[in-house]
């Protein structure tokens, strides 16, 4: 019954999009039922413990945000995954086209050789093409399913030279050492900014750190914050501030590519 009621949301469909990049065998409304009772079930917990209405928006937060920053870390971990493995596949293809083998058995090489997630795609390309689904379109699926600007490139090149003929191994070629590049160049921005982003992960963590210390050696001090109207708008206002700070650094570290 709830997977039906909200089989029809749009949330289900977000979601089961995201179930596809982050490579998890389940449905998006199937996803979204275990939100919902992660979200009831930690918030009516957090209620019992702290018996403040505040508990139960700490726990709603925690339990809605918790399964989905897990799940942004999957895709986000699978891509990274992904667009490491596409130079190595690509040069297994380009090799395998130089030797006079087809696209798709060149594609099949490269699966049979590399490990997952690359090699899982890769075999759910050639089996729907064997299917009788169009290379072109198994290609755009993939694309459309990995949400990588280096897989859009990658399918555009590959579909181009599809259609049009021309020397399909030369451009692989080209592509995968212009990735390799771009590989390179992300690893070096992260080096130079992981100063200031473990700097901006001291400035997050020390004000919980300073609460949890004078917590433990004089929790007076702390009940001020907790047991009075005015420190529980302190708290609220130090959290909003402490987010806004963190959203404000992460944006300032964001280098695209």
């Amino acid at each position: 019954m709830l997977t039906k009621l909200f089989s029809k949301t749009k949330q289900a469909k977000t979601y089961s999009r995201k179930m596809m990049e982050a490579g998890l065998p389940i449905r998006g409304e199937e996803f979204l039922i275990l939100l919902f009772f992660i979200t009831v079930g930690l918030s009516s917990i957090a209620a019992i413990l702290i018996k403040h209405f505040a508990g139960f928006l700490i726990g709603g937060f925690l339990g809605f945000a918790v399964p989905n920053w897990a799940l942004q870390w999957r895709i986000n971990r699978r891509k990274t995954l992904l667009e490491n493995q596409l130079a190595d596949a690509l040069s297994i293809i380009s090799a395998g086209l130089s030797a006079g083998y087809s696209f798709l058995q060149s594609a099949r090489l490269a699966a049979d050789q590399l490990p997952p997630p690359i090699s899982e795609e890769l075999d759910r390309v050639v089996r729907l093409s064997s299917l009788g689904m169009p290379i072109e379109q198994a290609l755009q699926i993939m694309a459309e399913r990995v949400n990588s600007y280096d897989y859009e490139i990658t399918v555009s090149a590959i579909l181009v030279q599809l259609r049009r003929g021309g020397n399909l191994a030369r451009i692989l070629s080209t592509v995968s050492d212009t990735i390799r590049q771009r590989i390179e160049l992300r690893g070096e921005i992260a080096a130079s900014t992981a100063q200031a982003r473990f700097s901006g992960w001291i400035l997050m963590g020390l004000p919980f750190a300073v609460a949890v210390m004078v917590f433990i050696i004089n929790p007076e001090w702390m009940r001020l914050l907790i047991d009075t109207e005015l420190g529980r708008k302190m708290i609220y206002l130090g959290i909003s501030m402490q987010t806004m700070g963190m959203l404000w650094i992460r944006k300032l570290l964001q280098v695209e590519l």
